[in-house]
């Protein structure tokens, strides 16, 4: 037994927890894309529209505070802005699942 591990050497290790990598994974995830549709998204989108549209009357300061407040009180429309980016990377995840298992059965087979 060395001092490192508590179990004889001849017992292997347990199998880490998939699940908790997973949630790890996934949030993760949701951090990355919930942050770009939170802290990058609604700069592109009033640049976009003051670029097309003209500008926003009261500026961006009025704007972000709109759809921050928009979003605090679960509008529909600044859930979809905000949440998008991780709702559409969740469906194209989803999408490609079979692909990816697919190959991964044909590499174990050979």
């Amino acid at each position: 037994m060395n001092a490192t591990s508590p179990l004889p050497p001849d017992v292997p290790p347990p199998p880490p927890d998939r699940r908790r990598e997973a949630l790890r994974r996934e949030l993760v995830y949701f951090g990355i894309a919930a942050g770009l549709g939170v802290l990058v998204l609604p700069f592109a989108v009033y640049v976009a529209g003051a670029a097309t549209l003209g500008p926003y009357d009261g500026g961006l300061l009025k704007f972000l505070g709109k759809l921050y407040g928009d979003f605090l009180t679960l509008t529909p429309a600044a859930l979809a802005l905000m949440l998008g980016p991780y709702v559409l990377f969740t469906a194209v995840r989803l999408l490609t699942r079979p692909f990816r298992y697919r190959h991964r059965d044909e590499d174990s087979q050979s």
